[in-house]
């Protein structure tokens, strides 16, 4: 067998199935190399009564190399996937729309089988597969395809099509719905893209989707008339008072005198108490891995800026910029994030958590060489955690930006040049 070696930030690495480290990771983790904590994570989702009884399958299983992630990640999963009130149907079509933008092999195969086990039809697996017109359709069914063609294609859900949503499913469905499809793609970057389990499927590669016009960027000033005045975005903020005794010792746990939001919660992770059981698991998770992860505050605002700059989010960047200064961020580093510059000479860690992003949220595919480095340089935990912080700040951005197309403050000045 050939193995190339290619030189990598002055590092030597050899490039080839047997020299890919993931080959070996994505045998899983074994319950018994598990401490007591992570054991009983483990068992939470591998048990009798649950759909995985005989074991994790590789896209969620990955995440138990960092098994204080998979602590949080792997909860949410089960509440998105198994858990919401959402009808069966329309969790196996939102799951399927995330795979078809995607293109994930591994997830179009595995959810179409389930759909239509589930009892949907083929006609219905064709149109989203090839973007065509949905004319015929059921109602339900076309909105959640218009939802999810919006929300991956667009990078917005509309307006018109938010209000469907709302009368059709009300303001927990909508938010469980958008969740569930961001949550996918969280997966799908997070395990499928980082762990290269595309590669080695038996499922056959999927079509270019019919190449649509780029949506219009809309003016900063122009305010939509569905706009809340408050929270800045279609729907109002979630009130204490408003919660049950679950609901409120959510909220206490992230809005106290010892996390960043003694004040309250900002409109972005703000929507997700929409639907109190999903906040119940997301919000943690979110905490975990903004602010408890073993990279650093000051590497950790960088991956947020560099997934926010893959995607052209203004709200995140304009949100993290200063944050990532006053956690030591060089500004030189930021210029270099902000307008795509080259990161040679920079030191190790910042030049490969740029091109690791660069590689997981812009190609959506990691390199071999790229997660040696990262593995030698972070180690297994660190990087499942890296790659879970990038995919995470995208699951942000859709169900809660996008979805509920939340507004920057008034006044405020972008600081991401976008067309």
């Amino acid at each position: 067998m050939l193995v190339a070696v290619v030189l990598v930030a002055g590092k030597v690495w050899a490039q080839g199935t047997a020299a890919d480290p993931r080959v070996r990771l994505r045998e899983g983790v074994k319950r018994e190399d598990l401490d007591a904590e992570a054991q009983k994570t483990y068992d939470f989702v591998v048990n009798s009564t649950s759909p995985h009884r005989t074991g994790l399958p590789a896209p969620i299983g990955m995440w138990m190399w960092s098994p204080r992630m998979a602590d949080h990640i792997l909860p949410t999963y089960m509440y998105l996937r198994f858990g919401t009130q959402l009808d069966i149907r329309t969790k196996e079509l939102a799951i399927l729309m995330a795979a078809r933008y995607d293109g994930s092999r591994v997830q179009w195969g595995t959810h179409g089988e389930n759909a239509r086990d589930v009892g949907v039809e083929q006609r219905v697996i064709d149109i989203m597969a090839n973007g065509s017109p949905l004319d015929g359709l059921a109602d339900k069914d076309a909105l959640v395809i218009r939802f999810g063609r919006e929300l991956f294609g667009d990078k917005r859900v509309g307006s018109e099509t938010f209000a469907r949503a709302i009368t059709l499913f009300g303001r927990k469905g909508v938010t469980d719905l958008a969740g569930l499809m961001a949550f996918y793609e969280f997966l799908y970057l997070s395990s499928n893209v980082t762990f290269d389990l595309e590669s080695s499927t038996k499922w056959p590669a999927l079509a270019p989707l019919p190449v649509a016009s780029p949506p219009r960027r809309r003016a900063l000033s122009s305010v939509p008339a569905d706009i809340n005045p408050e929270s800045r975005a279609r729907l109002p903020r979630v009130r204490r008072e408003d919660l049950d005794a679950d609901g409120r010792k959510t909220y206490d746990a992230i809005v106290n005198p010892k996390t960043p939001y003694r004040d309250g919660l900002p409109s972005p992770i703000g929507m997700w108490m929409h639907s109190p059981e999903m906040a119940q698991h997301v919000l943690p998770a979110y905490m975990y891995l903004r602010f408890g992860n073993q990279l650093g505050t000051r590497l950790t605002e960088l991956a947020i800026l560099v997934t926010a700059r893959e995607l052209d989010i203004q709200y995140q960047w304009t949100s993290h910029e200063p944050v990532a200064l006053k956690a030591g961020l060089e500004p030189a580093i930021i210029d270099i994030v902000k307008n795509r510059k080259s990161p040679a000479g920079l030191g190790e860690k910042d030049a490969l958590v740029i091109r690791f992003g660069h590689e997981l949220v812009g190609d959506r595919r990691v390199s071999a060489g790229t997660f040696t480095q990262a593995l030698d340089v972070f180690g297994t935990r660190n990087v499942t955690d890296l790659a879970g912080l990038m995919a995470f700040y995208e699951f942000l951005y859709l169900s809660s930006n996008a979805t509920f197309d939340i507004q920057m403050p008034p006044g405020q000045k972008p600081l991401l040049p976008l067309p």
